[in-house]
């Protein structure tokens, strides 16, 4: 293995995805020099998608995993807006809300036990309440059993804020190197095509192959890969630009459907859950099946043109939490992965998490987000 002679950063981030690219924002506003290691591209993985749904969980059966969401997601407004000040950068982020149109009597019933918990968790920052009919029902129609509103939830472009967060990144002086395969990785290296770089701190996120990667090290599983299968839509009409040019219509969540409204004029629909799948970049019938039920849900979308069908592979930790912390083992190695279904959501704070990490200070993280309770195993944290 041939040794790179180059100076040195402080701090080598493993994959060019919102985790990585985030980490690395927060690292280099602390004064640390950052290079980041791509494989392919800037958001060329699960990070450049197309649906961008930022939303909590129910603020009900509090745990700390629910609060480091909430925390993510107050802190939300001030993240994107930073990034796209250093990048110059649209990322698409909008606080707007969604709305969940209720299937079931015992759908409404649980969503109305939620009415007074928000308030004890969400404080003033949101509010949860139960509408009998739907505000905008040429947007969404309600499914015979009212619909949740609540504001906490926002959203974003995600191919467009991974774009602008790489430049953001850029703009700070940290170095990012695409087409850069890492091969392999150790206390103070990484390998990187043939040759081994001294690595002073290493952050390995890089999702599905990361995952794999990391779990080949550990001896155990950490997660896997799922599909997800979404579209976007044009609609046209001028009903659909009455709707648009208010500027605050809310995502829309039914029954595992997401409808997204972007400021580009596109609604995406998303997304599938495949474990199972021979071939992860591309759409099929389920694609078409989310399609039909969007179009029975949203009256502007019955005859929205279907402009783009994106497939790609997202990485799932064992245990579902998103996997942060320090590699058991191995000094000045950390990860950052598996934010399945909730990575652009907590990127602020993973960002701000990670780099008080690496720089040795004390952070708060729920235990489920451990690397041992993603292996089922017990380790020794020494170096």
């Amino acid at each position: 293995m041939q040794n790179a002679t180059r100076d040195v950063p402080d701090v080598s981030i493993v994959g060019a995805g919102v985790f990585g690219l985030s980490a690395a924002l927060a690292c280099l506003k602390r004064g640390l020099s950052v290079q980041v290691l791509e494989a392919r591209h800037v958001g060329a993985g699960a990070s450049g998608g197309i649906v961008g749904a930022l939303s909590p969980h129910v603020p009900d059966q509090w745990n700390a995993k629910k609060q480091f969401q909430f925390e993510a997601l107050i802190a939300a407004q001030t993240f994107w807006s930073e990034v796209r000040q250093l990048s110059g950068h649209s990322t698409g982020f909008a606080q707007a809300g969604r709305l969940m149109p209720l299937i079931s009597a015992d759908a409404r019933k649980a969503a109305e036990a939620r009415v007074a918990s928000a308030p004890l968790h969400w404080a003033d920052h949101a509010h949860w309440q139960v509408l009998n009919k739907s505000p905008d029902p040429n947007w969404v129609q309600g499914l015979g059993h009212g619909l949740v509103e609540e504001t906490l939830s926002a959203r974003l472009m995600p191919r467009a804020a991974t774009i602008a967060l790489g430049h953001a990144v850029r703009a700070l002086g940290g170095v990012i190197e695409e087409n850069t395969s890492v091969t392999g990785f150790g206390a103070g290296f990484v390998d990187v095509s043939g040759t081994r770089r001294a690595a002073k701190k290493l952050l390995l996120c890089a999702g599905v192959s990361g995952l794999q990667m990391l779990g080949q090290h550990l001896g155990a599983p950490l997660g896997s890969g799922v599909k997800g299968q979404a579209a976007l839509l044009t609609p046209k009409g001028s009903v659909w630009e009455a709707l648009k040019d208010r500027g605050t219509l809310r995502s829309v969540y039914a029954d595992g459907l997401y409808l997204i409204p972007h400021e580009a004029g596109t609604v995406a629909v998303g997304s599938t859950s495949e474990a199972s799948y021979e071939i992860g970049d591309t759409t099929d019938h389920l694609l078409d099946d989310l399609i039909d039920q969007a179009r029975r849900l949203s009256p502007v979308l019955k005859g929205a043109v279907v402009t783009e069908r994106w497939a790609g592979v997202r990485p799932k930790a064992r245990k579902r939490d998103p996997l942060l912390g320090p590699v058991p083992g191995m000094a000045d190695v950390f990860v950052a992965n598996g934010g399945f279904k909730i990575g652009f959501g907590i990127a602020p704070k993973v960002g701000n998490v990670m780099a008080d990490m690496i720089m040795g200070r004390s952070v708060d993280l729920p235990d489920s987000f451990s690397p041992a309770h993603h292996s089922g195993q017990t380790f020794d944290l020494g170096s």
